[in-house]
């Protein structure tokens, strides 16, 4: 599978549909959601091409998740809590078994902290940690941030995991 990027509309609307973008980076896109022209930033795909930043704000702090749909984990739980009683409740061991699966084959995208465009396919290095709490809280809020920690030099591409 090729690298490919999904941006979300800079005028905010979550449910507009993501525009697609493959690599190699152009210097700009159009937006599906609203026709304007929107800069990225080919400059954060690196030589290998990893990531050390987002290629389309160009914020240098990324995170890592599954990319697995929520629903469809959240239906098999309530499935298995549905069926619980008339399974003498192994319906639930069943879920956790399906849910290790899922979890261990689903594969890995990078998100931005700041416009939350989706990066999936790269390389996996330099690997950007999971979500931290304070990484948001700092971007969000600024100097009211209570829990917000300084920025690190060059972002999170190569950062050990959130100590929480």
């Amino acid at each position: 599978m090729s690298a490919r990027v999904l941006l979300r509309c800079p005028r905010g609307d979550e449910a507009a549909s993501p525009t697609p973008v493959t690599v190699p980076i152009p210097d700009a896109v159009r937006c599906t959601h609203c026709g304007d022209v929107h800069a990225l930033a080919p400059a954060s795909v690196n030589a290998q091409g990893g990531l050390q930043g987002c290629t389309a704000c160009g914020h240098p702090e990324l995170y890592t998740q599954k990319d697995f749909p929520r629903s469809l984990g959240i239906a098999i739980v309530v499935l298995a809590a549905v069926l619980a009683p008339f399974t003498y409740y192994a319906s639930l061991g069943v879920a956790a078994l399906v849910d290790a699966l899922l979890y261990h084959f689903a594969p890995n995208v990078v998100l931005c902290y700041v416009c939350r465009s989706e990066h999936r396919g790269f390389p996996p290095t330099p690997k950007h940690p999971r979500f931290d709490r304070e990484i948001e809280e700092r971007l969000k809020f600024g100097d009211r941030a209570v829990m917000g920690k300084p920025m690190r030099q060059g972002g999170t591409a190569g950062a050990p995991e959130p100590e929480h």
